[in-house]
């Protein structure tokens, strides 16, 4: 049964019976039918109850659904604001003792996709058509914050975090520009049908070639930002590239050249191209050269550990000259722990993160890409560093290699005095301090 009440804007309740997992094709054809009939994006609120009373408001777009102390599968994540335009969903699948199914991560994906699809077309049609007010949505914008309407650069797109970083981006519904060494962008390893929704069916992923050891490759893969006044303006690049320990040849794509020249290039592209943000994935105890996690991962990455230290200290320096601080250009330097393959991501309530580096624990790429998007909102990460994994993870460098290899969720009682823990993105990134 749907009940709908229109008071200036759509409140749509849904009574759901079970499977829940049916609400998310509920919500997108409702979202639909909606949005045909005239009304604009802005004023579409979806409101989910189940009976057992659990209620969740959501970005359908930004997060996947995540298990809280129940058992229950949910999305949670805080309203989105651009000025005073907000756009709540909600979503609330199923519980794994009622036997019920949770969506699969190849659908989940093509349901964010699609979601992204409709309601950037939507936005734009409003923006163009619409004769309300508008002033009041269309404040100033802070310039440690990316607008969303500028598209983002992923390098490395093609590894496991850069793909992760791309379905993010999509699922953000920004537009999202796929550089791989190649051209080529190749979103799903099994080679099957999501890669040709994602490259034929979603008009704001786009493919372009970059070598991140050739700065003039770069460089001409961008256009000056200064000189860009079209709705391709790019408004970040999220580095995600690393040397990779197969097929890795010295002077080519080794550590050397990937993970530090690499980065250095980024910055210099983004420096003399205006590109507002920079977001490195780097790691962490990447500092922590007498920690075994640091020793273990430098012997087997033929050096990539200090090729990584050098990249963020060489970006930092290239940012903390006049040019990149008087036109306003900063940067991100991610460290996650150690990297999992866990399809869904966890979202904010179950990170922590970290500055100082004596912390670190695991968590999945698909977080680790989270977390990057969410810093192009949150000014609090301009020109800062900080450290990422799950909570329940979190060891002292000293010993977290042995826990990460053993799956240990038995968090340390250490305190840093640094962490920084929150059920939404601002409150779990809002405390972060810069660099300088």
């Amino acid at each position: 049964t749907v009940h709908v009440v229109v008071v200036n804007k759509i409140i749509i309740m849904m009574k759901l019976a079970p499977p829940y997992h049916g609400a998310s094709s509920a919500i997108l054809i409702i979202a639909l039918l909606s949005i045909a009939s005239g009304f604009s994006t802005n004023n579409i609120h979806l409101i989910s109850r189940r009976r057992d009373h659990h209620s969740t408001t959501c970005s359908l777009l930004h997060s996947a659904p995540s298990s809280n102390s129940d058992g229950i599968q949910q999305q949670q994540h805080s309203a989105e604001e651009e000025g005073n335009v907000q756009h709540y969903f909600s979503f609330t699948s199923s519980n794994p003792s009622n036997n019920l199914q949770i969506i699969n991560r190849r659908k989940w994906l093509a349901s964010q996709i699609l979601a992204s699809s409709i309601f950037t077309c939507a936005a734009n049609a409003n923006a163009e058509g619409s004769d309300t007010d508008t002033s009041t949505a269309t404040k100033q914008v802070s310039s440690r914050i990316v607008p969303r309407n500028k598209s983002v650069i992923v390098i490395g797109a093609n590894g496991g975090t850069g793909r992760e970083c791309v379905s993010a981006v999509l699922a953000s519904g920004r537009s999202c520009i796929a550089a791989t060494r190649s051209g080529m962008f190749n979103y799903d390893e099994e080679g099957e049908s999501l890669e040709l929704l994602l490259q034929r069916s979603n008009p704001n992923l786009h493919e372009s070639q970059a070598d991140v050891t050739d700065l003039n490759s770069l460089l001409s893969m961008v256009v000056d930002n200064s000189n860009n006044n079209n709705k391709e303006e790019i408004g970040a690049m999220i580095f995600a590239a690393s040397a990779s320990v197969k097929g890795k040849t010295p002077g080519v794509n080794d550590a050397y050249t990937v993970d530090y020249q690499g980065v250095i290039n980024a910055a210099q592209c983004c420096i003399q191209r205006n590109i507002p943000r920079l977001i490195v994935v780097s790691s962490g105890a990447v500092t922590r050269p007498n920690s075994p996690v640091y020793k273990l991962l430098n012997f087997v990455g033929g050096g990539i550990m200090e090729a990584k230290v050098r990249g963020e200290d060489g970006a930092r320096e290239l940012y903390r000259e006049d040019g990149a601080r008087r036109k306003g250009l900063g940067y991100t330097i991610v460290r996650p722990g150690g990297l999992t393959s866990d399809p869904i991501p966890l979202g904010p309530s179950h990170l922590e993160v970290n500055q100082g580096d004596d912390k670190s624990g695991r968590l999945s790429r698909a977080d680790v890409a989270g977390i990057c998007v969410a810093c192009l909102e949150e000014g609090s990460t301009f020109d800062a560093t900080f450290e990422c994994y799950e909570s329940n993870t979190a060891k002292p460098v000293e010993n977290v290699g042995l826990s990460n290899i053993l799956k240990s969720t038995d968090a340390t009682s250490y305190k840093s005095g640094r962490e920084w823990t929150g059920g939404t993105w601002d409150g779990l990134l809002g405390g972060l301090k810069s660099d300088f």
